[in-house]
């Protein structure tokens, strides 16, 4: 069983005791803050014990409030299953993204199955529930590609809810269409519900309250997102396969273009150092481009090219 509720009230434990530590101003007090902070060195050795078990295994908490809940004691079975199944969504286009390189923007995600929590417990303090992935009884010395992608989904959801408009800077690189696209489904089921949404992990927290779900559903809303492919014909003019770039001129064209290259390019190119045939620079070749564009809410527009293949042309 989870041990993220009682991490959650370890952390609120420690947070009023350090309140009422710095609350202290009188002498006549001495023996009150003694206590407290004894209570507080207990409180945050239990905790940094709790912090570090496991640590690296996918495991949250989310709880909901608002409309669809009722205190402490019930959720709307239709709000919590339509707002879990679009966490799983994200969580899983996250996970697929990092393993399998650029998330295509169509079609069956690949390695969903490996990306699917389970429903381990309930989660009180409003009403949620713990969410844990199928190997989480085995330990790991690193974090797991589902850890990490939680996390990651916990970092969009603060970028998009935060309050000051000028620190709001999303590219397609950050959010592939696809993971948007989910986004924006999970945010609009809370709006409309008029819902609020906490989510508690191991070593951090992240709290989204009525104000913070509109912010992000208007500048979701705000914000669009498009993804098309062109062919392109021209010369290959730079590969570097450590960092999946690639810098492609197309013919009757002098700019050079500049983007990341699939999983599948990656394969292809490692497959051809073995056969000692690796792509040729300056070569011609026809290549897949995926153009991923989004218009933010300031109206800026910002472009992004993905190579899904590359085939070389006789000129």
């Amino acid at each position: 069983m989870s041990d993220l509720l009682s991490i959650a009230d370890l952390r609120h434990q420690k947070a009023e005791l350090e309140a009422l530590i710095q609350s202290i101003d009188s002498p006549s007090d001495i023996v009150a803050k003694m206590n407290y902070e004894s209570r507080l060195r207990s409180i945050s050795e239990k905790l940094q014990l709790a912090e570090q078990k496991d640590a690296n295994i996918a495991e949250v908490s989310v709880l909901f409030d608002g409309s669809p809940v009722r205190g402490t004691s019930s959720i709307d079975a239709g709000f919590a299953a339509h707002a879990l199944l679009h966490f799983q969504g994200i969580v899983t286009r996250l996970f697929s993204s990092s393993l399998k390189g650029q998330l295509q923007s169509k079609g069956k995600i690949k390695g969903s199955d490996l990306a699917q929590l389970n429903l381990s417990g309930l989660a009180t303090g409003s009403f949620g529930f713990v969410l844990e992935e199928k190997n989480a009884d085995q330990s790991s010395v690193m974090k797991t590609p589902l850890r990490e992608a939680i996390e990651e989904a916990a970092a969009l959801f603060e970028e998009l809810s935060q309050e000051d408009d000028e620190d709001f800077l999303i590219d397609v690189n950050d959010i592939n269409p696809r993971v948007f696209n989910e986004i924006s489904s999970f945010f609009n089921h809370l709006e409309k519900n008029n819902a609020t949404f906490k989510a508690h992990l191991r070593d951090k927290s992240c709290s989204l309250d009525h104000a913070a779900i509109h912010r992000a559903y208007t500048r979701i809303s705000a914000t669009e997102v498009n993804i098309r492919k062109e062919t392109w014909i021209g010369k290959l003019v730079g590969l570097t396969p450590i960092k999946r770039s690639f810098e492609f001129r197309k013919h009757d064209e002098q700019t050079v273009h500049t983007g990341k290259f699939s999983q599948q390019i990656s394969q292809d190119y490692l497959e051809r150092i073995e056969r000692h045939d690796g792509f040729m620079l300056g070569a011609t070749y026809r290549a897949t481009i995926e153009v991923g564009t989004l218009r933010k809410p300031d109206g800026s527009v910002s472009t992004t090219y993905t190579a899904l293949d590359l085939q070389e042309v006789s000129e």
